[in-house]
């Protein structure tokens, strides 16, 4: 820590060094060096500071009274109080956001503005006071210079931030120099135009600032107070020093400003991009578990419909053979009894196993309807087991058909006969149901597929307390995931209209 103090006393005495009226670089150096060391450490730049006007004052012939504690050690109690109740007791090596940029502006401004009367009181001879004029003097110099060197401290604390320092910075801040120079010529050449031309001189920070965030602006605001202070010591720039410190003051400020608030927009923007490109990575996922899901739903419904086609078959064999070789035997035992009673009896058997072969054929359409195998979708839908299912129930059943139905591969007509099966087993159920009408377009979607489109538009009857509310069928939703297919229901005055798209392979 000893280490410190040293350095900090031999900058202290160079940036005094080269300081004249237009700033003050030591207020920049107390402010940045209490801005991004911890307060523990502050005792150790008090030393080095102590030490640095010490040397001065001898240099000087000063005596160590009163006035070297008052312009030696207050502005530094004043400076480390201002930043411990601003900044807080940790260091601060951030100052890219607007906040964090104007909270260091605000606690040199106010450092300045309290340690000024106190410099003009001490270091200006009583005849040579002006009153608030002479302290704003002394508080343009510290400003100016907490400016230019306490954002590059704060800036090469971090090694980090000087990694982005390139040749893109270095070749916009050549030409903001080669710009001011350019209009300092002008101002040199031409007296009258300095009112209008001046604040020209340091608008590039701006550009740099937007370009290049706080970090371009701290290194431009530094330039352009460097490139000031070499044209008025050389008498190139024969401009009032208030009116240079003021445009510098004001557009520094609003320079650093523009530039922590351009790096902010900067890293909200990397931020949505890792955010998107995060998001992406969760959308691709989730896609790729939606297409498993997809194939492995396509195969349940392939296994439920073989397994349905299976269990038709089985129960054709098992229980129709059976079923049929029981009503042969009663056929036969009719020409053997002559009994009455018995022959009731008969017929009522007989009567009974017939109605067991009815239910068998009816769960044996329902598995699996002969129709669909042998005369197509188009018949089944037509004039198959659904027509039956609801003119049993009492409900008007009507088929629309447009476009190529025989184009639909096994799989697609099975898929829209289900759809169907399950609406039209919905409106059965439904005591308010009075007619169901089923509309399938097959239209061509590419060279080598097709889109199916289905309407089923299940009515009410028009004398209903409360209306239908319509609700997806889960038979439906699984066919049509099955498919990747859309699935909407809307509303009907009164009833529910069920529309379903999806495309597969035409039929070769």
């Amino acid at each position: 820590m000893a280490a410190l103090s040293l350095s900090y006393a031999v900058g202290w005495l160079f940036l005094l060094a080269i300081s004249h009226r237009f700033w003050f670089l030591p207020a920049g150096l107390r402010l940045g060096a209490l801005w991004v060391l911890p307060s523990r450490s502050w005792g150790w730049l008090l030393v080095g500071e102590l030490t640095g006007q010490a040397v001065f004052a001898m240099y000087q012939g000063w005596a160590f009274d009163a006035r070297f504690i008052s312009t030696g050690l207050v502005p530094w109690l004043v400076y480390a109080g201002l930043v411990r109740l601003i900044r807080g007791p940790d260091p601060q090596s951030r100052i890219d956001d607007p906040r964090r940029m104007l909270l260091l502006l605000s606690a040199g401004v106010l450092a300045a503005a309290c340690v000024s009367p106190l410099l003009q009181w001490y270091l200006l001879p009583a005849d040579q006071h002006q009153g608030v004029l002479g302290a704003f003097g002394f508080l343009y110099g510290d400003f100016l210079g907490q400016l230019v060197l306490a954002p590059l401290i704060v800036l090469l604390a971090r090694a980090d931030l000087r990694a982005r320092l390139g040749f893109g910075l270095a070749r916009d801040v050549l030409l903001q120099v080669l710009f001011s120079v350019l209009v300092f010529w002008l101002i040199h050449v031409r007296r009258d135009l300095e009112p209008y031309i001046l604040l020209l001189a340091f608008a590039p920070i701006f550009f740099v600032a937007f370009r290049h965030g706080w970090e371009g602006a701290a290194v431009s605001v530094a330039i352009a107070g460097l490139l000031v202070q070499g044209l008025v010591e050389s008498g190139l720039l024969p401009v009032d020093t208030r009116s240079l410190q003021l445009s510098l003051a004001v557009m520094g400020g609003g320079g650093l400003v523009l530039g922590a608030a351009s790096s902010e927009l900067r890293r909200s923007h990397e931020r949505l991009g890792a955010r998107h490109h995060d998001l992406a990575l969760v959308n691709r996922s989730l896609t790729e578990s939606a297409n498993e899901l997809r194939t492995v739903s396509q195969r349940l419904v392939r296994l439920e419909e073989q397994g349905q086609r299976e269990l038709a078959v089985e129960l054709d064999y098992e229980l129709g053979r059976s079923i049929h070789a029981l009503s042969t035997r009663i056929s036969l035992a009719f020409r053997d009894v002559r009994d009455e009673q018995t022959l009731r009896l008969l017929e009522s058997v007989r009567e009974q196993v017939r109605e067991m072969q009815e239910s068998l054929r009816r769960v044996l359409r329902q598995l699996r309807p002969q129709a669909l195998d042998t005369h197509g979708l188009r018949e089944a839908l037509d004039f198959g087991p659904l027509r039956d299912t609801l003119e049993d129930a009492g409900i008007a059943y009507e088929t629309a058909f447009y476009g190529r139905i025989e184009a639909l591969n096994d799989d697609a007509q099975t898929t829209v006969y289900r759809i169907c099966q399950a609406a039209v087993r919905e409106a059965a159920r439904s005591p308010s149901s009075w007619r169901v009408l089923v509309r399938v377009d097959v239209v061509p979607a590419t060279a080598e597929r097709i889109e199916v489109q289905m309407q089923l538009d299940i009515e009410a009857t028009p004398f209903l307390e409360f209306p239908v509310e319509p609700h997806p069928l889960a038979a439906i939703t699984d066919r049509v995931i099955a498919q990747q297919g859309a699935y909407w229901v809307e509303p009907l005055a009164p009833g529910v209209r069920h529309r379903i798209r999806f495309e597969d392979l035409a039929r070769s």
